[in-house]
């Protein structure tokens, strides 16, 4: 039962390792100004958020994720 985290952690960290993080063409900032209307949302700012922030937010989810699973299993995990 100890090894479903840890197998979970790590593929969890081959995901995030497999991820293309350069921005497209010339720069995240020109592209977006001349774009975003594609990404079906309201506003520059929305595509903004929607877009390259969420690769923000799935790192840091995916570091509290890990930093749960490290604790679990260094406090030993379920007391029998």
């Amino acid at each position: 039962m100890r090894k479903a985290p840890l197998l979970l952690t790590v593929a969890l960290g081959l995901l995030l390792l497999s991820l293309t993080y350069s921005p497209p063409y010339c720069g995240s900032y020109s592209y977006y100004v001349s774009n975003w209307k594609e990404m079906n949302v309201p506003n520059l700012v929305s595509a903004i958020l929607a877009g390259w922030r969420a690769y923000d937010s799935l790192g840091e989810a995916s570091l509290l994720f890990t930093a749960v699973i490290g604790f679990y299993i260094l406090l030993g995990g379920k007391k029998k």
